[in-house]
């Protein structure tokens, strides 16, 4: 599966800190643009930012100078150095974390993977789907293989997530049977080399069904000895699984002799 590629080669973040909105009524909230590019022309920023002190840009920055700077008419106003020291060291910080986001968003996240099975609308037929989760960019190909022969990519669709990322799918229907000489291949930039998907054991997922019944039995197991425990000792009668002698159940029960002394 295909998706149209935009032009990836440059991409720019714009980050506003608003301790306040400027309006015609406020002359004096404080607003900065930062902004980054992945790849910038030669001598032109990868990182610049302009602060605006209500309509009024009063400061500069950019990666190349790494400084900031007073700008337009607050050139020729008296200048704090320990203000500017202050922004300076803030936009730093900044800009690395600007810089070091581009870097990761242009290497990409790779894709997780999974390969299902399931009966087809059709007797006799199954339906494969690969399904690739929290990927970018969104450009991705899946493909299916038959016994390392293509087999075609089948319906697909690809769509994004609330945290930014996409997930995509792809299936296709094979005969009841087959379905294990497939194989799904999906390719990303996120990815060193294309990666091949197996499909999913059957004994692999029905490992936790298995796990829930016999976890299951063993409990009403536990509460069925733990009633019969209980009914027991309301009647006076040992543990089933204890075994007294005749001495040994005298030791233990109180006699009416032993009682007397006891009380004188």
């Amino acid at each position: 599966m295909r998706v149209p590629r935009p032009q990836p080669w440059w991409l720019a973040l714009l980050f506003l800190l608003l301790p306040g909105t400027p309006s015609a009524d406020n002359h004096r909230s404080l607003l900065y643009h930062l902004t980054a590019v992945s790849a910038p022309t030669p001598g032109a920023p990868a990182f610049w930012v302009s602060g605006w002190l209500g309509p009024q840009q009063y400061l500069s920055y950019n990666n190349l100078r790494a400084q900031a700077e007073p700008y337009g008419a607050w050139v020729w106003e008296s200048q704090v150095s320990w203000y500017w020291e202050k922004e300076t060291a803030d936009l730093r910080n900044k800009q690395k974390l600007f810089l070091e986001a581009l870097k990761t968003l242009e290497e990409g996240e790779p894709p997780s993977m999974r390969m299902k099975a399931r009966p087809g609308t059709a007797p006799g037929f199954s339906v494969l789907t690969c399904i690739a989760f929290s990927f970018y960019p969104p450009e991705l190909q899946l493909r299916f293989l038959r016994n390392g022969l293509a087999a075609g990519s089948g319906e697909s669709d690809i769509g994004p997530n609330g945290d930014g990322s996409f997930h995509a799918w792809s299936s296709l229907t094979v005969k009841s049977g087959d379905e294990h000489h497939y194989c799904c291949v999906v390719q990303h930039a996120g990815l060193a080399q294309p990666l091949t998907v197996e499909l999913e054991s059957p004994a692999k997922s029905s490992m936790p069904v298995v796990g829930i019944m016999v976890g299951f039995l063993l409990l009403l197991i536990v509460a069925g000895g733990g009633a019969l425990l209980w009914r027991r000792m309301r009647k006076g009668l040992p543990a089933p699984w204890i075994s007294f002698h005749g001495d040994d159940v005298g030791a233990l029960l109180p006699t009416p002799d032993l009682a007397k002394d006891a009380e004188s």
